[in-house]
């Protein structure tokens, strides 16, 4: 009869049939093990774009943060929140509500060197900049120039293509003791620079919410 011979054949090719699934399920796995090589691969160089495009964003953007003149003040801030989040930019407005009418009184103006630049963590879209900071400044009671240093940390967030300063969110200075101006700065406390040390008191900062 017809039939046995066919039967016979597909007898033969059968233990073919294990072998080729296994081969299939080795294709698989190296498919996957390449494919997560790959991403990996692209999640790194991703993340040392982002630690070298956020570092020289938060170069220039600290001294725009940090620098002010009383005489340009509008101008200064304008400026400022254009290289901020949404969040950071109501944040810092919020803040210029209570510090302004004391820099203006006091016709301050500072300015702001960024001595050293360091990435402490980052991801492709958020990056946490440290700082250090030498800011130098004058006003109507202090002709000869008080120097500030300190150690602040930006967090930059990638909106676009553009890293903007995210944190830390500005709050309220503490009340002066004396009649010298505060120092914006979004950082804790100023160590003492090689110039003259101001004894102006440097407003805290909250963490990001």
């Amino acid at each position: 009869m017809p039939a046995e011979p066919e039967k016979r054949t597909a007898d033969r090719r059968s233990p073919a049939t294990p072998l080729l699934a296994l081969l299939a399920c080795a294709c698989l796995v190296m498919a996957v093990c390449c494919l997560y090589l790959w991403h990996q691969s692209s999640h790194d160089r991703a993340v040392e774009r982002a630690r070298e495009d956020a570092r020289a964003a938060a170069q220039s953007e600290a001294k725009d943060l940090l620098s002010y003149n009383f005489r340009t003040l509008d101008y200064d801030l304008s400026k400022a929140k254009s290289e901020m989040t949404p969040a950071m930019a109501k944040s810092f407005s919020d803040y210029w509500q209570i510090f302004r009418p004391s820099v203006q009184k006091s016709q301050t103006q500072a300015l702001t060197q960024i001595q050293v630049t360091a990435v402490t963590d980052a991801t492709p879209s958020r990056v946490e900049v440290v700082l250090f900071v030498k800011m130098i400044s004058v006003n109507a009671a202090h002709k000869e120039p008080q120097v500030d240093t300190s150690w602040p940390r930006l967090q930059m967030q990638k909106v676009g293509k553009k890293w903007l300063i995210d944190g830390p969110r500005m709050t309220t200075p503490p009340p002066a003791s004396t009649s010298n101006t505060p120092t914006p700065a979004p950082s804790g406390k100023s160590g003492q620079g090689s110039g003259k040390s101001s004894s102006k008191p440097s407003p805290k900062t909250s963490g990001r919410p």
